[in-house]
């Protein structure tokens, strides 16, 4: 029998949840509908086993439940697409009302839900996305990247001339989104698939020298992530960024000193990118130690970004 925290009950209850609300319609029954889906969201919440919201949090929930509303308002309301983008934005103002942080994620995961169905209305609802994606609350910011997964699924190239738009954008925010949306999700396999991933690198190397640290961490933690299901590719295109850049690797380059402003921030997303299979992978230590220097491999703490003194 399913966990009564799988997505299969999730969906279960929440198509039974839809059934039994009488009235749809957003602008006559606006107050009465939405405390009912917040009162829905708030009780698969509470029946979640406490020790298991750590994996299956109200992200999680968001997710399944923001799925089956829409396949049931397609397949029994018949509703259209623009009745679901105004659901998806009225749920949201009405979670910033009451500061309800899961009606936000929800209504975050019915507009990713709404780009799976009409992915052809991308182009005329992304400014949401770039509005989220600059939101005050950080796991909002995190979340506002569900549209743009969901466009890569369904309109790969679109969604990619897009990203690489935004890399050249004023807002720290905006370029970390790029980065984020790219990370090797496993519902998106072709993102970690080495053949099929060269333009994911060319835009997460525009922005390897980014100003913003909050970016260039988003940065690294991608390339570390893909790092471990293509470590070679990964070590080739490190490489390279160095020798682009004319910097002389020697046994302390780690510690970024006497190294201009552009080359540090550069090495710092190396570093980053690197501690996977710095912690991880020792048969590629050589290879790291000839793009960082024999002490990031021996010495350098990434936690205290520093040379650790050797014992």
């Amino acid at each position: 029998m399913p966990s009564i925290s799988s997505s299969t009950l999730i969906r279960e209850r929440t198509r039974d949840f839809c059934s039994k609300i009488n009235n749809w319609n957003i602008q006559k029954n606006k107050h009465s509908l939405f405390k009912h889906i917040i009162e829905h969201l708030e009780n698969e919440y509470k029946i979640i086993p406490e020790k298991e919201r750590i994996g299956k949090g109200a992200v999680y929930i968001s997710k399944y439940i923001a799925r089956e509303i829409v396949q049931y308002l397609k397949s029994e309301i018949h509703v259209s697409s623009e009745y679901l983008i105004e659901l998806s934005t009225t749920l949201f103002k009405v979670g910033e009302k009451y500061e309800n942080i899961k009606a936000l994620h929800l209504a975050l995961y019915l507009f990713a839900e709404f780009i799976t169905q009409f992915p052809e209305k991308f182009d005329d609802i992304k400014h949401l996305i770039e509005n989220w994606a600059n939101y005050e609350e950080w796991q909002i910011r995190e979340s506002a990247g569900e549209g743009i997964l969901a466009a890569l699924k369904k309109i790969p190239k679109k969604t990619l001339e897009y990203l690489s738009e935004l890399t050249k954008s004023d807002n720290e925010n905006l370029r970390r989104l790029v980065s984020e949306s790219l990370r090797p999700r496993a519902d998106v396999k072709w993102l970690r698939n080495p053949s099929k991933n060269d333009k994911i690198l060319e835009i997460l190397t525009e922005l390897r020298k980014d100003p913003s640290v909050y970016v260039r961490k988003s940065v690294g933690n991608n390339l570390k992530d893909l790092s471990k299901y293509m470590p070679e590719k990964i070590l080739d295109l490190m490489e390279e960024w160095i020798k682009k850049s004319n910097i002389k690797v020697h046994d302390q380059l780690a510690t970024e000193i006497e190294l201009s402003k552009d080359k540090k921030q550069l090495v710092w997303t190396i570093k980053h990118a690197m501690r996977w299979l710095k912690e991880r992978n020792p048969k590629y230590h050589n290879r790291i130690e000839k793009i960082l220097g024999k002490n990031y491999i021996l010495y350098f703490n990434e936690k205290r970004n520093r040379l650790a003194k050797p014992k």
